[in-house]
């Protein structure tokens, strides 16, 4: 692979008179690792570059450096060099990104590690070694490796004076767990470790301590930890170094960049034995791949079709049942609030009102993991990611009248894809509200037709993952045919069931748009004022078994459906497995497909023709046409 395929245009290019501290500048805003140097805007000869370490050479607020005085002006890479010479050359240089030039000197572009850790990736590219044990670095570990109280300019010199990626600051030397990271990017983003002050002429200050300065929290390796997993991560963030720890969370080693590139260009380093890697998620087999299908053929679709009066119409309307309020929170809270509230009223769904008081949207445990999907904070060292609600609620709730039947609650809910409904009125003032477990509970209570599981049940191959599938391939077959369980299995072998109303708050990554999920380990203070305790976060994809609800119950397709619901709230889950008399896996029962059955026996109102129709009508009726 040539260096021209792993390019890409710099961030922002400056001129050989610029102020170090603008550039400085650039870096923070930016968050990149290379700014070119060109000679004059208008041919872009290169003049030379700079790197972050070249960004933290003033240690003073103030200095009269200009780029020009720093500048590195090697290495300068052609652009049909080849991936392993470009890296040779960052490797004898130690630097971590370097510019691309025509044969006239002329600036083409930039590239990185992390370009090439991406473009290894996204060509399909496989490591030449398997876990991070065959590629960690080892030797002179005591070079990245810090302690709280270190002072901040010895881990400067290492930056500056011996290109170091990074350090990882750890609880103690006798207690070596890391706690946290610092890399040159940190001081670039932070002033208060300057340790000189020009407007005193010079006078150095006493420099600041490491914990003041450190990013806490630090993603870490297992030495089994799979490789390509860890180029994953610094891919995607960027990490320019990951500590490796063993069963204790003692640092073992560390992984950089560099590393990650070397075990796709050259495989494991010499002498390292290969240990069995963790394992990953299965792949998924094309029988058990999500098809996408409409609505409509969803909710019809069922393992044996019901006999001709098994279900009787309930007979119940939406005004017998709505409940006069459900607890509510304002479109300006933030998701994290909204976890609160569910926890603390125990609740599945909240109503958001604006600034008026108007309902706009509703939350359910769905929206919340639409949430944690979308805006996982797992990688970004903080617990809880906030924004605001209205980036995450249901904004169409159904409206339906109070003297409506259930049954068409039911067929609204599930073309909306929402689990709560308003009742209205004749002159469409707001009375009350259904949820989905509303509908579920008046079944049980006025149903008197003989309807079995074998009626309602979604087949096996629709409703089983197996254990080792990705915990995203699970979430989005549940989205895509609207179900709120699934069953976890190794063929006929039941791990458990995922439930919607036990995992609204397992971080997860939704694998449409390209993110895979990790286990998040939170170790914190036992005890008050008891010895401080390092957070880190495991490098593990999340799979199906890690969320599987175990049960203790399951259902046959003889038993009636309000066997079933009896068992969904002794199990507490939303949906159970179906076997047979052999024990055998043959499908699924959930409150989702008990709503389906209910939806198939909705009455279609058909709305009186308004005058003018009834006029358009005769005269079709009288001219013939």
């Amino acid at each position: 692979m040539k260096i021209w395929e792993v390019m890409r245009e710099p961030a922002r290019k400056v001129l050989p008179n610029t102020p170090l501290v603008v550039v400085r500048r650039l870096f923070r805003d930016t968050e990149e690792r290379i700014i070119p140097i060109v000679r004059d805007e208008k041919t872009d000869k290169l003049y030379g570059y700079l790197t972050r370490i070249e960004a933290i050479i003033p240690t003073s607020t103030k200095s009269n450096l200009r780029v020009a005085d720093v500048a590195r002006d090697h290495p300068q890479i052609r652009a049909d060099a080849s991936v392993d010479e470009a890296f040779r050359l960052l490797q004898e240089f130690k630097t971590d990104a370097a510019p691309i030039v025509d044969e006239e000197g002329r600036l083409l572009g930039v590239v990185s590690y992390r370009d090439m850790i991406q473009a290894f990736l996204n060509r399909g590219f496989r490591p030449l070694a398997e876990t991070v044990s065959e590629a960690m670095t080892i030797k002179d570990l005591d070079k990245f490796i810090v302690t709280p109280d270190t002072p901040i300019n010895k881990v400067w010199s290492r930056f500056v004076f011996h290109g170091i990626p990074g350090v990882v600051v750890v609880r103690s030397k006798e207690e070596p767990v890391p706690i946290g990271v610092i890399t040159p990017f940190d001081l670039i983003r932070k002033g208060r470790w300057r340790f000189h002050r020009e407007i005193r002429a010079g006078k150095i200050v006493t420099p600041a301590k490491v914990r003041r300065i450190m990013t806490r929290g630090v993603v870490v390796a297992t030495p089994d930890t799979p490789i390509e997993q860890v180029a994953k991560v610094m891919a995607k963030n960027d990490f320019s170094i990951i500590p490796v720890v063993d069963e204790e969370g003692r640092i073992v080693g560390i992984v950089t960049q560099a590393d990650v590139v070397r075990v796709y260009l050259e495989g494991a380093k010499p002498g390292r034995v290969r240990v069995k890697p963790l394992p990953m998620p299965k792949p998924v087999a094309e029988e058990e791949r999500v098809h996408y299908r409409s609505e409509q053929s969803l909710i019809q679709e069922v393992v044996t079709r019901a006999p001709e009066g098994a279900y009787k119409a309930l007979g119940v309307t939406a005004g017998d049942i709505a409940r006069e309020e459900l607890p509510a929170i304002t479109i300006n809270d933030t998701v994290e609030h909204a976890r609160r509230e569910m926890l603390r009223r125990n609740t599945d769904y909240l109503l958001v009102v604006d600034e008026a008081g108007r309902i706009v949207g509703v939350v359910s445990k769905w929206n919340m993991l639409k949430a944690i999907a979308l805006r996982g904070p797992i990688w970004r060292r903080r617990i809880y990611d906030k924004f605001f609600i209205d980036y995450v609620m249901t904004k169409v709730i159904p409206r339906v009248k109070a003297d409506e039947p259930l049954e068409n609650v039911a067929l609204k809910m599930l073309s909306n894809g929402a689990e709560v409904a308003i009742v209205e009125d004749n002159e469409g003032n707001t009375i009350g509200f259904i949820t989905k477990d509303d509908l579920i509970e008046a079944y049980a209570k006025h149903q008197t037709g003989a309807l079995l599981v074998e009626n309602v049940m979604v087949p096996a191959k629709t409703a089983k993952v197996h254990p080792h599938h990705s915990l995203a391939h699970a979430i989005n077959k549940m989205q895509t045919y609207m179900l709120d369980a699934l069953v976890v299995a190794e063929g006929d072998r039941i791990h458990g069931v995922i439930s919607a109303n036990r995992l609204p708050f397992v971080a997860y990554e939704d694998s449409l748009i390209a993110r895979k999920s990790r286990r998040l380990v939170w170790v914190r203070r036992l005890i008050k004022a008891g010895p401080k305790k390092a957070r880190y976060v495991k490098v593990m994809p999340l799979v199906a078994a890690d969320a599987a609800v175990p049960v203790e119950k399951t259902l046959t397709p003889k038993d009636t459906v309000l066997r079933a619901i009896q068992a969904f709230r002794e199990e507490n889950v939303d949906g159970l497995p179906v076997v047979d008399e052999e024990g055998r896996l043959v499908g699924l029962v959930s409150k989702n497909t008990i709503l389906r059955e209910m939806a198939r026996h909705a009455k279609v109102i058909v709305a009186p023709p308004t005058p003018r129709e009834e006029e358009r009508r005769e005269e079709r009726a009288a001219t013939g046409h």
